[in-house]
């Protein structure tokens, strides 16, 4: 109800603020939009290697690995432009992946039930891990995602935003704010962020300086896991128009970036003899240091485009008791592409290569799986937008593997097109990659999958998606792992674990692009 309270205030402010500011439904990039998805994904978790009297050992109701449910969003983008200079920004989700039908097992008895009860706001998925954390996690009614002020100084001193505001470089493979309506998750920060840029000729060279909050720490008092970077920085060159193309050249540059007692727990006020924010249980590892680089090369003509990202880290981790951890330079990723528009009726054809560095768990040092995919930035619809991440517990998307893709678009008629994708995916780090695997196959797995889009309305679409996955034996092999590190973490006895299923998908996805009304 106070949620409720909260947005009907918003909206209410706005409304009055309208007679004498521009409010408009629109942030850059960041569109606003009602999303339904629709999902039957099949044999792509752990389940399906489990013995049905140990699946019902762990809670499930059998071992039958079929996973279907339907989820909403709306996401609204406005802006209160208070003059030329200043303009006062925000995202917020009305709904955010809620679940249809909520997560109540009744429908009539008992106490929570969907005809006494209502549905539950909070029942949502996040968008990348199946099993593990429940879907309700984090409320999903009213949830202000980004909430920032644009200004622009005086005397042509550059720009300034502050607030929490998404982060976007790039290609997107690492740090994506989540502005493409199809993804889900990404990346925001609490940010101070300058922005100046300077002629060159006919090119432009821009200076961005930023500082980050990471994380407050699980007590304003003690700030027991409060994580911060002080101030980093980004140069951009730009040319619109070298041998008929645009380029652009790009770096972005973390020198130091701290975090005491990751994943350190509050102590409530509500525990015996314990006053509000008065302590904690720390983890005693602390990121002592961490430098984060990224760079950045895109050349665009109307005919094609070739661009490449690579993103990495490198430092210490300190653990009490044990000392320093080597954070290695060899913790990256990176990405290249290359797109073809040839004209009505192929609107594009494209080729993809990925990296993600792995770890070896057994080096002593921290040589991969620091840095991954975002799960923002979008891939497929199975492999590495559902499986990797359920298999590693990871929000990520490609994690300790590299792939080939090549995908096309082509027009079927006017308001109908059909977009296929191959991908073909490997493991980076073979040796000791999981808990309970010593080795793997390089070789992965392989995924087809197929989208028709249907144009109903401008500004409406209907697409229709199916996808397969033909499993490697190390892809079996990793969901075998995890179905054995899930019984024995849970006091359960193995009895039969064996993976020897296809993985496939079909679903559906309505999109409303609301600013598309408002032109």
């Amino acid at each position: 109800m106070s949620k409720a309270k909260w947005l009907f205030m918003f909206l209410l402010a706005l409304s009055m603020a309208a007679p004498t500011f521009a409010v408009e439904l629109t942030l850059g990039g960041f569109p606003s939009y009602m999303r339904t998805r629709a999902r039957y994904i099949g044999n792509a978790t752990f389940i399906s290697a489990l013995s049905n009297g140990n699946a019902q050992a762990l809670g499930f109701t059998n071992n039958k690995d079929e996973i279907f449910f339907v989820d909403t969003s709306l996401r609204l983008t406005p802006q209160l432009v208070l003059s030329d200079a200043v303009t006062i920004r925000a995202q917020f989700n009305v709904f955010d992946n809620n679940i249809w039908g909520g997560s109540t097992s009744e429908l009539l008895g008992g106490r929570n039930t969907v005809v006494n009860s209502s549905l539950s706001f909070s029942d949502r998925f996040r968008g990348a891990i199946l099993t593990g954390p429940n879907a309700i996690d984090d409320p999903g009614f009213f949830n202000v995602r980004m909430l920032h002020a644009d200004i622009v100084l005086p005397h042509n001193l550059g720009f300034v935003r502050v607030g929490r505001q998404p982060f976007d470089w790039g290609m997107g493979i690492y740090l994506n704010g989540g502005w493409d309506p199809y993804s889900d998750l990404g990346t925001l920060f609490d940010r101070f962020l300058y922005l100046k840029s300077f002629s060159a000729g006919s090119s432009s060279i821009t200076l961005v300086l930023l500082s980050d909050v990471l994380t407050q720490g699980n007590s304003v008092v003690t700030g027991n896991g409060n994580g911060y970077d002080i101030i980093a920085g980004a140069l951009i060159f730009n040319n619109p128009n070298i041998a008929g193309g645009n380029l652009t050249i790009g770096g972005v540059f973390f020198p130091y970036i701290h975090q005491n007692n990751i994943d350190s727990l509050p102590l409530r006020g509500t525990d015996p003899g314990v006053p509000p924010n008065a302590g904690a249980v720390v983890s005693g590892v602390d990121l002592d240091h961490m430098i984060l680089y990224t760079g950045l090369v895109d050349y665009k003509t109307d005919l094609f485009r070739l661009v490449g990202e690579i993103d990495g880290v490198w430092g210490k981790l300190n653990v009490d008791g044990v000392g320093d951890i080597d954070i290695d330079a060899s913790n990256i990723v990176f990405a290249a592409r290359a797109e073809v528009y040839p004209g009505w009726p192929l609107k594009i054809v494209a080729a993809e290569f990925g990296w993600a560095k792995g770890d070896d768990l057994s080096s002593g040092s921290v040589d991969g799986g620091l840095v991954y995919f975002n799960p923002a930035y979008n891939i497929d619809n199975l492999l590495f937008k559902n499986m990797i991440p359920n298999i590693y517990q990871v929000e990520s998307s490609v994690y300790n593997a590299y792939y080939a893709r090549a995908w096309g678009t082509v027009k079927l008629i006017d308001e109908l097109s059909f977009t296929p994708q191959v991908l073909v995916a490997f493991n980076e780090e073979t040796d000791n990659p999981y808990p309970g695997v010593s080795n793997l196959d390089t070789y992965m797995a392989t995924e087809v999958e197929g989208t028709l889009t249907w144009q109903v309305h401008p500004g409406v679409s209907l697409d229709l998606i199916g996808g397969i996955v033909f499993a490697g034996n190390s892809l079996e092999t990793l969901l075998e792992a995890q179905a054995i590190n899930t019984l024995v973490a849970n006091d359960v006895t193995p009895d039969r674990v064996n993976y020897n299923d296809t993985p496939w998908t079909v679903q559906g996805r309505l999109m409303i692009f609301i600013d598309q009304f408002f032109k």
